[in-house]
């Protein structure tokens, strides 16, 4: 027998002895990567709001959003100028779960009270060469904020949009910009238009606003700490948001979790779930194929178009009246949508002898309209001869009785006369007497 060698056998004995691979293991966080370009530009130390410096402001806001934040986005830092008056901004914290500390030691000394001004188009370009974001292959995103206008000295009014110019640099890098304008010197018309480059204006703004009091910008505009602190807040809830992509995207230990989201047919409105990276059926209603149901089944607002009836509906046809024999037919609606055959229809007949009213009159085994025996008596004129419609058949007749007071018309045996002929055979005395006399005078007139 083969003898395996002692550091062989000592490897299998600790995958023996190792947990089990887990089939249910965490799935693996693939949070975005989030840069912050900072204003570091003097304005930012001097400006105040409510007694406190807009750096405070800024930096308190981006410490109590990233409390959060940093457990579900790998978030770095930039700030600008740097190293001094108008350089482009660099990198301070390189983008990394759980970065808060660091990003706050890196904005723990404030910018000096004059001599930094703002060159926020060159510190974007910059970021579009910035390896450590534009290199992550997942979502990547920079949040600029600035207080002021893109601005060196001496001013260059042409360089006043550069800030758009290089926010198409980082979409060409597959980055998405939030812009955020802070306190009441903002270049309104600039960042309106830098958002709306971005893709991320907001809902129903105005490009065409050019001053920070206007109403609904494209970009956020914060006023005060209260706003600033909103707008970082929305803007981190719409980066580190779960995406229906199958990976755990806000680094919590479930994937594709709580993803729901409106959808609609032409019959009406649902929603659908995220299972596993892919969107569910939606639950609205379904379109259907167009049936002879009463319904509108493919929502396109016409109800049963071609059909004369609702399958399975019935209707009466034929004989309308329902007297005697008579009675009305029925026809059924098919499941084409159309009327069937009359079926059960009853009409009018010749006047049977069957106890019925077949020529529906009211009269049952009566002739040509007339009643011969109303009260039930026979009626002879609906047989053959010798025959009489009684209780809906035909009968023999009865023979004819006569009268109980007349006498048998049969020959009588000893007088020749018939019997019942209402005769005497014996001559009264008065009428011979009679019939002596006018034979006599007869006879005298002769002579």
């Amino acid at each position: 027998m083969r003898l395996l060698p002692i550091a062989h056998l000592a490897s299998i004995a600790a995958a023996l002895l190792a947990d089990p691979p887990d089939a249910d293991a965490q799935a693996t966080c693939r949070p975005p990567t989030v840069m912050v370009v900072l204003d570091k530009s003097s304005s930012m130390q001097t400006g105040t709001i409510n007694g406190v410096t807009k750096w405070s402001i800024a930096r308190n806001a981006l410490g109590q959003v990233m409390t959060e934040l940093q457990s579900k986005a790998e978030v770095g830092l930039m700030t600008f100028p740097r190293p001094d008056r108008c350089g482009p901004g660099g990198l301070d914290v390189a983008p990394a779960l759980n970065s808060r500390t660091a990003i706050m030691n890196a904005l723990g000394s404030p910018p000096p009270a004059s001599g930094f001004f703002t060159p926020m188009a060159q510190t974007l370009e910059a970021a579009a060469l910035e390896p450590t974001l534009i290199a992550s292959d997942a979502p990547r995103y920079v949040v600029v904020i600035s207080d002021g206008w893109q601005w060196c000295s001496p001013y260059d009014p042409a360089t006043r949009y550069d800030g758009v110019d290089a926010i198409g640099s980082l979409n060409g890098e597959g980055v998405t910009t939030y812009v955020v304008g802070f306190g009441g010197a903002t270049d309104a018309s600039a960042l309106n238009l830098m958002a709306v480059e971005a893709g991320t204006a907001r809902s129903g703004c105005n490009p065409a606003n050019d001053e920070p009091s206007d109403p609904n910008h494209c970009y956020y505009q914060a006023d005060d700490a209260t706003a600033l602190i909103a707008a970082l807040q929305q803007i981190a809830d719409n980066v580190a948001v779960e995406t229906c992509d199958g990976e755990d995207n806000d680094c919590d230990g479930l994937v594709d979790e709580g993803l729901v989201r409106d959808c609609a047919t032409a019959c009406g409105s649902g929603s659908e779930t995220c299972t596993n990276g892919a969107w569910g059926g939606c639950d609205a209603p379904a379109v259907e194929t167009e049936v002879c149901n009463g319904s509108d089944d493919n929502c396109d607002g016409a109800i049963d178009p071609g059909c004369d009836c609702t399958p399975g509906t019935t209707r009466p046809c034929g004989e309308t009246s329902d007297v005697g024999a008579c009675q009305p037919g029925t026809q059924t609606c098919n499941t084409g949508g159309h009327w069937g055959n009359c079926e059960g229809s009853v009409s009018p007949t010749d006047e049977m002898c069957n106890g019925l009213d077949d020529d529906c009159d009211g009269h049952a085994d009566e002739d040509e309209g007339v009643i011969l025996h109303g009260n039930g008596g026979p009626s002879p004129l609906l047989c053959q001869p010798g025959e009489v419609c009684l209780g809906g058949a035909c009968v023999p007749e009865e023979p004819v009785i006569p009268p109980s007071n007349e006498e048998d018309p049969t020959p009588s045996e000893e007088g020749g006369q018939p019997g019942g002929c209402g005769c005497n055979t014996s001559t009264p005395p008065t009428s011979g007497f009679l019939l002596l006399a006018l034979g006599a005078l007869i006879i005298r007139r002769r002579r």
